[in-house]
């Protein structure tokens, strides 16, 4: 059997950047907070617990202390409300994001109705939509348009969405508007992690998709794997059986960009164990990866 790895696998700039802040906060402070999960993988969170990094779900919870921004961003209002409030804020927002919520002002600002390409309940949607005094469109797909004519629209994504998707949604708006404006906002790091993805899923028999339940760009990798073969998501090791891999000869690993390599390292060793392998690893370099043609 071989077991192999998507490139790119496991945490994005945005991500590394985020804890790298988080972890250098913590020094200097007793106990510090993050305003929701400063990452969408739950097992990183709690890690993070254990350096009194604390995630709170409201400003209420605060209690004065030093706050963290997560990756995902935050809504203006509440950014307005900590500095009122006179907290101290670190802001870990990707900058990738932070420059996508520029945009959403920006052509707000120029009079572009604005359509946002994205799930309405993401963090990172719900903080761009706050950045837009005039109405918004949220679409998860060109097909939630209906029959809706524009005049003047300006289109963005949130950055972890399918390049196919945005262009998809670029093509049907053609007809329906008389002037546009669309700025690429999908993250180069999501598109390369979702391209090799691909690439590894046309030659596995079985997918291996590791992170978060609740991160976007783990649950898209997933779809990318499903349409191709059969896919398991996961976020931890012990949610292996051994039934996945019977009968299989090529296995296939991704991981989410909020995905840690301890977490990756301990999903391919209990896939060793179960195909019977005990040659285990420590790293993740260690793991045979998958070299596109």
């Amino acid at each position: 059997m071989n077991v192999r790895i998507a490139k790119n696998s496991g945490f994005c700039f945005g991500v590394k950047r985020a804890i790298k802040i988080a972890l250098i906060t913590s020094t200097e402070n007793h106990e510090i907070v993050t305003l929701g999960p400063l990452i969408h993988n739950p097992q990183m969170v709690a890690k993070l617990e254990e350096e009194d990094i604390i995630k709170v779900d409201s400003i209420d919870q605060i209690n004065k202390r030093p706050t963290i921004i997560r990756s995902h961003g935050v809504k203006k209002e509440i950014l307005d409300e900590l500095i009122k409030n006179d907290i101290e804020i670190i802001n870990a927002t990707c900058p990738y994001v932070s420059k996508t919520q520029d945009y959403a002002q920006s052509l707000s600002e120029d009079g572009y109705e604005l359509i946002i390409l994205g799930d309405r309940n993401h963090p990172e949607v719900e903080a761009l939509r706050s950045y837009v005094e005039q109405e918004v469109t949220i679409v998860a797909n060109a097909d939630e348009l209906g029959d809706k004519q524009f005049k003047k629209v300006g289109i963005i994504s949130q950055t972890t969405r399918r390049v196919e998707d945005l262009q998809d949604l670029v093509t049907k708006l053609v007809t329906r508007c008389h002037e546009m404006r669309v700025i690429n906002t999908i993250c180069n790091a999501t598109t390369i992690r979702q391209n090799s993805t691909l690439e590894l899923a046309k030659e596995s028999d079985v997918m291996i998709v590791i992170g978060g339940k609740n991160s976007s760009n783990t649950k898209m990798l997933a779809k990318i794997c499903e349409s191709l073969v059969k896919t398991h998501h996961i976020e931890i090791a012990d949610e292996i059986d051994d039934k996945w891999f019977k009968h299989k000869q090529n296995i296939g690993l991704t991981a989410g960009a909020s995905t840690p390599d301890w977490v990756i390292v301990e999903v391919y060793n209990k896939i060793l164990e179960c195909i019977g392998n005990i040659n285990k690893i420590d790293n993740i370099e260690d793991i045979p990866g998958f070299k596109e043609e």
